[in-house]
């Protein structure tokens, strides 16, 4: 169906204001952009007059379904959360998300029926198990290796799934008991095996890295994005240098330290309200040194998505926290359009406003250049020319 959107104020990721424009649009991508009024034809017209008509919003760092961690969660549900979820996405306009491990390869097989038309939702990037060591962080729906030939055989697995992303933890982390958040786990070697896989195969990767020496480690070894890590000059100079992206992941952060809630005491025991301080330093020094910044929430999700970090709507909380630590409205957004779609090699489908991109498009009532909180007040959401939700 060709779709037009009239009267709108048109943001692009560039900054770039056009104060009364349109967009003309269908299923095979964004045909049209101008200024004034709009002279073609279409089969459905779209007033956007008072409202912002921007890129669709990626969060580079989620994980689907009901249950986080546990091994425990039956499939049906898990399939069900996750259904549920692509709605809360949706009404927040993000049009893309990256799962970062998922029990069962959960977030593959909802990726299908989304690219299949069964379910209606945002594009997902997939990572399906993740890759750890023996016992470490996630060991329950992760391949868990020693050596790097168990980790190679552990990435062959991912890849014969259907991922579109090798996930590795490069270090331990708060939400699996018994795990030692900083301390490094899979070594370079293990690595840098899973990413010669990715190489061959031209799969994305990543490495959740909460200490100094496994983001080294993941760094070295040709990690694309470093999620978590509270960097220190030598490791921002080290990304700089391999040319990878950071995904901070601030607000799972800050809402362990201020949770009160009896089932998040074994996270807070391992959380310290300095951490905040340093995730303020690692923006500023992806400020200094150039180290793009890919917006991320590290949302788990539960049926009613009352979890620590709600999907969608935290995604505004994080780009407000990106901010409030240095970065301008603009660089904020950016960070989840253009940037994000940089990193996961989607820059010539999505991220951005251009002629022949996938109308991956949000309408928002404000200015979010202006002021951040606008995107709380999504009006419609436009993932491949479909609307995904409307107010």
């Amino acid at each position: 169906m060709k779709r037009a959107i009239i009267h709108a104020r048109i943001l692009k990721e560039t900054g770039e204001v056009t104060e009364n424009g349109y967009a003309v649009f269908d299923e095979s991508g964004i045909l049209k952009l101008g200024e004034g009024e709009l002279e073609d034809s279409a089969d459905q017209i779209i007033e956007g007059r008072g409202q912002t008509l921007m890129p669709g919003l990626i969060d580079c760092h989620v994980h689907l379904g009901f249950g986080g961690m546990s091994p425990d969660t039956p499939e049906i549900e898990q399939g069900l959360s996750i259904a549920m979820q692509l709605k809360e996405f949706a009404k927040y306009g993000i049009t893309t998300i990256r799962s970062m491990a998922t029990k069962d390869d959960g977030d593959i097989k909802m990726r299908n029926l989304v690219k299949a038309g069964y379910l209606t939702g945002p594009r997902i990037i997939a990572s399906g198990r993740g890759i750890c060591i023996t016992g470490g962080h996630g060991w329950p729906m992760n391949y868990e290796c020693d050596t790097p030939d168990e980790a190679k055989k552990a990435a062959r697995k991912v890849i014969h799934a259907g991922a579109d992303l090798l996930k590795m933890f490069a270090t331990g982390g708060m939400a699996t008991k018994g795990s030692i958040p900083n301390a490094p786990q899979l070594s370079e070697e293990q690595m840098s095996a899973v990413c010669r896989e990715a190489d061959r195969t031209g799969l994305l990767t990543a490495a959740h890295c909460t200490g100094i020496e496994g983001a080294q480690r993941a760094i070295r070894a040709g990690v694309r994005s470093i999620e978590h890590i509270p960097m220190d000059e030598e490791t921002a100079q080290m990304m700089k240098e391999h040319g990878c992206y950071y995904c901070p992941t601030i607000v799972t952060r800050y809402n362990i330290i201020h949770s009160t809630e009896p089932e998040y005491e074994h996270m807070r025991k391992k959380a310290n309200p300095q951490d905040l301080e340093k995730k303020k330093r690692a923006i500023e020094l992806c400020l200094k040194y150039g180290i793009p910044i890919c917006a991320s929430t590290d949302a788990v999700g539960s049926l009613k998505n009352d979890g620590l970090t709600k999907m969608g709507e935290s995604l505004v909380t994080e780009l407000k926290i990106y901010h409030e630590y240095g970065l301008t409205n603009l660089q904020a957004i950016q960070s989840a359009t253009v940037t994000a779609a940089e990193m996961l090699r989607l820059d010539q489908e999505t991220g951005r406003l251009a002629e022949g991109l996938q109308a991956d498009l949000i309408l928002v009532d404000g200015k979010p250049d202006e002021d951040l909180n606008a995107l709380r007040n999504v009006t419609m959401t436009i993932q491949g020319g479909n609307i995904l939700y409307k107010a």
